[in-house]
C-alpha cells in the first residue's frame, strides 16, 4: 500500500512559491461570515458594503476567532470580523478584535494534534526532510510545541495536500527523528518561526520541496482524518461526493496538457473539437443566472454571478443538462435562477460554448449532500452540509461529520415543498434536510432561495416527477 501511494504521489511535482506573505500586503475587509467549506478550506463573507466576497485559504492560512487560532469549523456563521485578503481571493487570516480565549485555543490545539501539525518542505537531502511549520501565532506555537520540537524527539511525517488533507497516516507516513531545530523569520504571516530537519528511514515520493506535510509529534495518536476529510476512505464505503475525492487536476497537474480551473495557469485552455467529448477537467466552471434560452437554436444568455455581466452562449453538440436531478430539454430550463455552467472558448477566445448546465438541486443531489437546518432567523436559514450515512469499520451505519455550512436567504416569494404539497416557510424546523434552488448573487441583488424541498422522500419525488415528461416524450 505504501509503495502504491508513493508511486501516485511521484507524479505530483508542483511547488509553492515558498514565501509567506506580509500582513501589510493584505487588504482588510470588514464583513460577516456566511458560507464555509470545512474540507476544501473556502467560503464566502458578506462585506459591510453588501457585496458577497468568496475566498479560499492557502495551506499556511489560519483563521482567528476569539483572539486565537481557529479552524473553519470553529467559527460560527454570522460572525463579524475583519478578513485579510490577498490577490486571487486568498484569505490568510481574520481578526475579530477579541481578547485571547483559552478555551478556544485549547480546542484548536486538540484539533491540530488529532491531525498533525502542518508545514511545508523546504528541502530534502539524503534521508532528511526540512520542514517549516505553519502558525498564525509564533509565540503561542512555541509555547505549545517547543518541548516536543527538540533534538532527538520522534514523530511521524505524513504527506498532505494543499487543503491539509492526509491520505492514511497510519500507513502513508514515515517515523522520523528530529536532527536539527532552527529559528526562521516569523514576521511574515503563516510562519511559526520554527524549522526542523528530520531523519526518515524511507523517502516517500511525496517528500518533495514545496509539498505540504503533517507531523504527528511525540505522544500524539497517529490517526486518519474523519470520513470525507481524509483523501482515503479505508474501512468505509466509496465516497459519493466527487468534490471530496482526490482532485487529480490540482494534485497532479502535469497529467494535463492544458489549463484547468485548478492548475497550469501558464498553459492554454483546451480547444473543443465538435466531434469529441471534452476530457475531464478541461472545462472552465462559472455560475450565473439564466436569462433566456432558444431551444431551437441551442443558444441562450446568462448573467455572471457577482459581476452581473451578460454572457451569450451556444450549447455544444455533446452537452448535458440537469434540472431537479433529471435531464430536461433545453427549452424547459426555468430562467431567473442560478446554474452552474461548464464553458469553453470559441474561435475568438471568448467563453461562449457550453457543455453542461446544472441547477443547485441537481448538483447537491449528484454529490450526495443535503443541507440540514440548524437555525431559522427571520429571512435567514442556517444550514449545515451533511453526507449520507456510511458503513464504518464495524459494519455499522454512521453519519459522517458535517462538511460545511451556509446561510440561505428566503423571501415571501420562496416556495417550500414537502412530499407533493406546498407548505409555509413557518413550517420549516431545525433538523429538516433540504435541497434548494436560488437566484444568483448579482450586484445589489443578493441571492435568495426560489424553492426549498424538505426531506429525502420529497427530493426523490420531485426528481421522479421531473423525469416522467421526458420518458413520455421518448
Amino acid at each position: 500500500m505504501r509503495l502504491l501511494c508513493s508511486l501516485l504521489l511521484a507524479s505530483s511535482l508542483f511547488a509553492h512559491a515558498m514565501e509567506f506573505p506580509s500582513l501589510n500586503d493584505a487588504k482588510r475587509i470588514r464583513g460577516e461570515l456566511v458560507s464555509v467549506d470545512f474540507i476544501l478550506r473556502k467560503g464566502e463573507f458578506r462585506a459591510d458594503d453588501g457585496s458577497l466576497v468568496p475566498f479560499s485559504m492557502p495551506p499556511y492560512a489560519i483563521m482567528k476567532y476569539k483572539g486565537v487560532e481557529a479552524d473553519l469549523r470553529e467559527v460560527p456563521l454570522g460572525t463579524k470580523m475583519t478578513f485579510l485578503m490577498l490577490p486571487g481571493s486568498q484569505l490568510i487570516t481574520t481578526d475579530d478584535g477579541q481578547p485571547a480565549d483559552a478555551a478556544q485555543l485549547k480546542k484548536f490545539r486538540e484539533f491540530t494534534e488529532n491531525r498533525g501539525v502542518a508545514g511545508w518542505i523546504d528541502k530534502t537531502e539524503g534521508n532528511t526532510v526540512t520542514v517549516t511549520f505553519f502558525s498564525a501565532d509564533p509565540t503561542a506555537f512555541q509555547a505549545a510545541y517547543g518541548e516536543v520540537l527538540a533534538l532527538g524527539k520522534e514523530g511521524k511525517l505524513c504527506v498532505a495536500n494543499d487543503e491539509l488533507r492526509t491520505w492514511n497516516p497510519g500507513v502513508d507516513g514515515e517515523r522520523c527523528t528530529i536532527t536539527e531545530v532552527n529559528k526562521v523569520p516569523s514576521e511574515y504571516f503563516g510562519s511559526s518561526g520554527v524549522q526542523v530537519t528530520v531523519k526518515v528511514s524511507n523517502m516517500l515520493e511525496g517528500f518533495r520541496r514545496g509539498r505540504v506535510v503533517r507531523v504527528f509529534l511525540g505522544g500524539w495518536k497517529v490517526q486518519d482524518q474523519f470520513y470525507g476529510e481524509s483523501l482515503m476512505g479505508y474501512g468505509f464505503g466509496r465516497m459519493l461526493n466527487q468534490e471530496l475525492v482526490e482532485n487529480v487536476a490540482r494534485d497532479y497537474p502535469e497529467q494535463f496538457p492544458f489549463r484547468t480551473d485548478f492548475s497550469n495557469e501558464k498553459l492554454p485552455w483546451y480547444q473543443l473539437k465538435d466531434d469529441l467529448k471534452p476530457p475531464p477537467f478541461a472545462e472552465h466552471t462559472v455560475f450565473g443566472q439564466l436569462l433566456q434560452v432558444d431551444g431551437k437554436n441551442g443558444t441562450g444568455q446568462f448573467l455572471f454571478e457577482l459581476t452581473g455581466e451578460t454572457a451569450n452562449f451556444r450549447l455544444i453538440k455533446h452537452h448535458t443538462l440537469k434540472f431537479l436531478g433529471a435531464d430536461p430539454q433545453f427549452a424547459q430550463l426555468p430562467t431567473g435562477q442560478r446554474y452552474r455552467f461548464h464553458v469553453f472558448q470559441d474561435e475568438k477566445g471568448a467563453f461562449t460554448r457550453v457543455s453542461f448546465i446544472s441547477d443547485d438541486f441537481s448538483h447537491a443531489s449528484a454529490n450526495a449532500i443535503t443541507a440540514r437546518i440548524t437555525a431559522v432567523h427571520g429571512d435567514q436559514i442556517r444550514v449545515a452540509w451533511q453526507l449520507p450515512l456510511v458503513k464504518d469499520y464495524n459494519g455499522d451505519m454512521q453519519r459522517p461529520q458535517d462538511i460545511g455550512a451556509c446561510i440561505l436567504c428566503v423571501s415571501d416569494a420562496t416556495r417550500v415543498w414537502k412530499a407533493d404539497q406546498q407548505v409555509k416557510l413557518a413550517d420549516l424546523k431545525e433538523g429538516d434536510a433540504l435541497l434548494f434552488n436560488r437566484t444568483a448573487e448579482l450586484p445589489g441583488k443578493p441571492s435568495v432561495c426560489t424553492d426549498l424541498w424538505i426531506g429525502e422522500e420529497t427530493h426523490k419525488l420531485v426528481t421522479e416527477k421531473q423525469r416522467k415528461p421526458a420518458v413520455a416524450r421518448k
